[in-house]
């Protein structure tokens, strides 16, 4: 007859650093359980498969991803299925446009831009 063999305190749930995957041991800012090598980094931003962001969140059992269309996902799942979708998006992006210089991105953004509203519209006169 065998006997299961008895649980011991952090024996159970080891977790992993998504940069390297080493041991983690501490969590960064984002609550991500990372190694001490990767303390300051960030995750990454992240596509769903239908398309809109992934929000990281941190709770009581870890931290997890939030999409707007499917809800919660895994945070295992939602690094799986995000980085297959975010790597197919990132290579048609690289072989239609070349990068951007960082002066001609600033420039962008700080673009004014007019908006003429009338009596006509009705999404702001109600």
């Amino acid at each position: 007859m065998k006997f299961k063999a008895k649980k011991e305190y952090g024996n159970y749930k080891t977790e992993n650093c998504p940069f390297c995957g080493k041991i983690a041991t501490l969590k960064n800012e984002q609550g991500v359980a990372v190694c001490r090598l990767h303390l300051k980094e960030a995750v990454a931003d992240r596509q769903c498969q239908c398309g809109k962001w992934l929000e990281l969140r941190s709770g009581k059992f870890g931290p997890y991803f939030n999409c707007p269309n499917c809800g919660n996902l895994n945070y295992d799942k939602g690094m799986v299925r995000s980085t297959a979708v975010q790597t197919k998006k990132h290579e048609e992006n690289n072989k239609q446009e070349p990068l951007k210089k960082k002066s001609e991105l600033k420039s962008s953004l700080y673009e004014k831009k007019e908006i003429m509203i009338t009596t006509d519209d009705v999404e702001y006169f109600n």
